[in-house]
């Protein structure tokens, strides 16, 4: 599949196919910017170095990396955008090809979890269309999460 160039606040954008090489450089940028978000008592930084990044799709804005999803079977695994690089549209356009990867794999349904206290994440997902399905206590962590999910489009 060919990158797709989009404009985000008047920046260039590209999303693309991650590559094993850069296995080392996403873990690093998803552990910061996990750590800046929730703390080392919301982190385990093992599960970040163990992820298969190379079937992620990267943001870079002006060559730098700006952010990172992750889909597994119909499930936004992981979203990250660093933080100097929010509010200009590129959460959308990783979220948007999150759900464009899982729809070509043929499912009807996108789900996905975020920790219910990170309320700009909530807001965010809301915003585009995704409902809370369900809320429980993380399995491992001290934090309460919600499932949410979205139909694909007919």
């Amino acid at each position: 599949m060919n990158p797709v160039e989009i404009s985000a606040s008047s920046r260039d954008l590209q999303i693309r196919k991650a590559t094993p090489g850069e296995h080392a450089a996403i873990a690093a940028m998803v552990l910061a910017i996990a750590l800046e978000t929730f703390g080392s008592d919301l982190v385990s930084q093992d599960r970040f170095s163990e992820e298969d990044w190379s079937r992620s799709w990267l943001a870079i804005c002006d060559g730098d990396m700006a952010g990172v999803v992750l889909t597994n079977g119909e499930w936004i695994g992981d979203l990250w955008v660093r933080r100097e690089y929010r509010n200009r549209g590129i959460g959308k356009a990783l979220l948007l090809r999150g759900e464009s990867e899982i729809a070509a794999h043929g499912h009807r349904i996108f789900r996905l979890r975020v920790v219910k206290s990170n309320t700009k994440a909530v807001d965010f997902y809301r915003h585009l269309g995704w409902q809370i399905e369900r809320e429980f206590p993380h399995e491992t962590l001290p934090a309460t999460m919600f499932e949410m999910s979205k139909p694909a489009a007919d």
